[in-house]
């Protein structure tokens, strides 16, 4: 082709490869001897040709003997399978995603000591949207299926949120610090602002001697889909680059099976008591009867392998997200045990729905819309506290920095369909780092290439030099141009902008971001669009103009949603809390030094990211390090 021609309007999939990054690979096997590991090309090349490498094709469907029939063998795919291949061995995506159902959620939560149910930003986002009401109306209206499906608890996710942009700015921090104070490394802006910059360096750097890890650019990790293509793709030098923390959906996951966990302890403890105390005799008639029982013991304390943990998502790539094995709380027992997309419950709630309905037609009841009051205990957060106390500005906490004057919170201001990670450390880095003050109004991404790829810099009032600049890249196509780059400049370059991306990258792998996630709920389509006329022009650009405001709406809805207030993570009523419980917990129960501790001190501090740290391990090569043969290097 000629430079002048461009190829646009390409279908943003990769198509699934065929080999596993893991191949089992055997040489011919002789006489007297068994099957030899070829780890290396050069190891199958040195082998003289009678010992020809055989590859034999790589079988994830692992098998165990049949209970009735002892000679049958039983083929069985586990989600978490997806994690070693890079391709489906199968057509059928339901196999892997069998424990990752409605059908699923109904059996176990209906057999669960405790069943809890964690709903995203962006699937309560989706979930409104399709009953066209407000956040706080579908949350409510959803908890109230969940309850009657058998869950305890329904929990937003605001709070996991915060924890999540607190780390993450704290890490670019790090990594920004120790690039400023390497040698040869040039700021991008004034003097003055230079050295505001370098505030601070030495200290990072003395925190955190292994600099060869704090790479620039940072790109985020909150995406399962970005992740998975990295580790099982990319170029194992492009991992560093990667933040190393857990994505909120597990940071929620961990906060429930053990904050959560506690203080539903502590209640079943106080309502057990309570019912045996006689200071409380007037308010139930069976107390006579229980003084009997005075000396029975207390309920047992349940443990994290109790709760059975649901998070709804607006991707299915969560659902192999929670079935990565690191991401446990202790051996055996996952931080999410099930993940159920928009659209999955949107189903739920419609069938409890249409139960009411039969069964208030049969009564002759009037009908009425599910909905689960806002002070019910089924509304709650992480330390039981409900969601109307947030709402009146009473959390119950001691310690709390602010508090919240809506029910639902959202983090940051603009640009949160994603998780809003570029927005927050873009505003706080250029507080932190250069002491200039952002207005409050949303950033403005300049479009790039495509308007999947977004870019916004922040320069230097005086020289108008380029001091920060971050991307927001979406969707495969975008994601390969970003590594591309990436790859390009090398590990070697000390300048985060030869890059070409910039110091941040936000990655989401689907185009649009979470809000256009796969498993949020589709909008109907107009009867009449320029799709059924066939005009294939039109209707692209219909298309494109739709999700364009099919995206801005759910981005008003989240941010600006009724019963929604936009508070900075800071400033979140329960992160305070949490950050000292994570650091008592993280140091093995030392509670002392972390109960008087400022959230300054606690943000980014070495016992918090231990606990709430993420590994990125490359699945093309080994332990060593040493490049996995796959069987497309034995075709010479």
């Amino acid at each position: 082709f000629s430079g002048g021609v461009k190829l646009g309007d390409l279908d943003d999939f990769i198509a699934l490869s065929q080999e596993c990054v893991k191949p089992l690979i055997q040489a011919a096997e002789g006489e007297g001897s068994g099957a030899a590991k070829l780890s290396s090309v050069s190891e199958a090349k040195a082998l003289p040709v009678a010992e020809a490498a055989v590859v034999q094709r790589p079988n994830l469907i692992k098998s165990k003997a049949s209970a009735t029939d002892p000679k049958a063998q039983i083929g069985q795919v586990t989600l978490s399978d997806c994690l070693a291949c890079s391709g489906c061995v199968t057509s059928a995506e339901t196999v892997l995603l069998q424990e990752q159902s409605g059908e699923e959620f109904c059996k176990r939560a209906a057999s669960a000591p405790l069943t809890v149910v964690s709903i995203s930003g962006e699937a309560r986002t989706s979930l409104a949207a399709a009953f066209r009401e407000s956040p706080l109306q579908a949350l409510q209206r959803a908890a109230e299926a969940l309850r009657r499906l058998g869950a305890s608890y329904v929990l937003d996710c605001s709070a996991a949120e915060a924890v999540a942009l607190l780390e993450g700015k704290a890490e670019f921090l790090r990594r920004f610090h120790a690039h400023s104070s390497a040698p040869g490394v040039v700021s991008g802006g004034s003097s003055s602002s230079t050295s505001r910059a370098a505030t601070g360096s030495r200290k990072s750097a003395a925190d955190d001697k292994s600099g060869t890890n704090l790479q620039l650019p940072l790109l985020s990790s909150h995406c399962p889909g970005w992740t998975l293509y990295a580790e099982k793709v990319v170029e194992p030098g492009i991992l560093p680059h990667l933040s190393p923390l857990r994505p909120p959906q597990q940071i929620q996951g961990r906060l429930v099976k053990t904050c959560l966990l506690e203080a539903h302890n502590r209640r079943r403890l106080h309502r057990w008591w309570r019912s045996r105390s006689p200071l409380f005799a007037a308010e139930s008639w069976l107390w006579s009867r229980q003084v009997l029982d005075a000396l029975a013991p207390g309920p047992d304390p349940l443990t994290a392998g109790d709760i059975y943990h649901v998070s709804v998502q607006p991707c299915y790539d969560r659902k192999i997200e929670a079935a990565r094995p690191s991401f446990e709380v202790v051996a055996g027992v996952k931080e999410v045990d099930t993940v159920l997309t928009a659209k999955e419950l949107l189903d739920l709630c419609q069938t409890v729905e249409e139960e009411q309905q039969g069964a208030n037609s049969e009564g002759g009841a009037e009908e009425r819309r599910l909905c689960c009051p806002l002070d019910s205990e089924v509304l709650a957060d992480v330390f039981l506290g409900r969601l109307a106390e947030r709402g009146s500005g009473s959390t119950g906490l001691q310690g709390t920095a602010a508090s919240s004057s809506a029910p639902l919170i959202c983090c940051v201001p603009g640009n949160a369909g994603s998780g809003g990670f570029a927005e927050h450390i873009f505003r706080e880095a250029a507080t932190e780092l250069f002491r200039i003050k952002l207005p409050a109004s949303p950033l403005e991404f300049q479009t790039k290439q495509n308007e999947d790829i977004k870019e916004v810099c922040l320069l230097d009032p005086v020289t108008q030099k380029v001091l920060l600049r971050f991307t927001a890249a979406y969707g495969f196509r975008n994601i390969q141009n970003v590594i591309r780059r990436v790859s390009k400049a090398g590990a070697s370059s000390t300048a985060a902008s030869d890059t070409g991306v910039g110091h941040f990258v936000e990655i989401m792998a689907c185009p649009g971001g979470c809000l256009n996630g796969g498993g949020q709920i589709p909008e109907a389509k107009a009867q009449g669009s320029a799709e059924s006329t066939g005009e294939a022009a039109g209707a692209a650009a219909g298309q494109q103009a739709a999700r364009r405001r099919r995206l801005a709406n759910l981005e008003d809805l989240l941010v600006a949603g009724e019963g929604t207030a936009v508070v900075a993570p800071a400033e979140h009523p329960l992160v305070l809390p949490l950050y000292r419980y994570v650091a008592s917990r993280a140091e093995g129960g030392a509670a002392q030094g972390a109960e008087g501790a400022s959230l300054e001190s606690l943000v980014g501090s070495k016992p918090v990211r231990s606990w709430l740290g993420a590994e990125w391990r490359s699945l093309k090569v080994d332990e060593q390090g040493q490049a996995v043969l796959g069987s497309s290097a034995l075709k010479w």
